[in-house]
């Protein structure tokens, strides 16, 4: 089940966030989302011109680089690692340059693993991620960019 989902534009800010259950996942998992994605050529608000020449038209092809659903901490909003409940599963893609991100607790208690585990298939996660994009598409037009989500959106 998905706890929070987060929108980061290109350079690794949170455009939306959006709390889904009572428990509020702390911001911290993008940090360790944006650490990963940063690694590489593939940094969404630094991609040099070499890796442009390299790649031609299309410079987030090396995103894939980045794990589609990482284990990351979960850290409580005060900053302690006791009230956050261990590891979240961050499933992360990218379009016009936003990354989306939906979180999701492990299963604990489930009858079927014991040992906990997601409880829910990542496709169908990710497909969720990928149908919220195509939404944008459809109302802020094409590129859903940050511009176009800046443009369009109040917090």
């Amino acid at each position: 089940m998905i706890q929070s989902l987060f929108i980061l534009s290109p350079t690794g800010e949170v455009l939306i966030e959006r709390h889904f259950r009572s428990t509020v996942t702390s911001r911290t998992v993008c940090d360790h989302f944006w650490t990963k994605a940063s690694e590489g050529l593939n940094h969404h608000g630094g991609v040099s011109t070499a890796s442009t020449a390299i790649l031609g038209s299309n410079p987030f092809m090396l995103y894939d680089s980045v794990e589609p659903v990482m284990e990351v901490p979960d850290i409580g909003n005060d900053g302690d690692d006791a009230n956050g409940g261990g590891t979240i599963y961050l499933f992360s893609i990218l379009r016009d340059g936003l990354s989306y991100l939906a979180a999701c607790p492990p299963c604990i208690g489930n009858q079927n693993n014991p040992s906990g585990g997601l409880g829910i298939s990542p496709l169908l996660i990710t497909e969720f991620l990928h149908k919220i994009a195509d939404t944008f598409v459809i109302y802020f037009g094409d590129p859903a960019d940050e511009s176009a989500v800046k443009d369009n959106f109040s917090t």
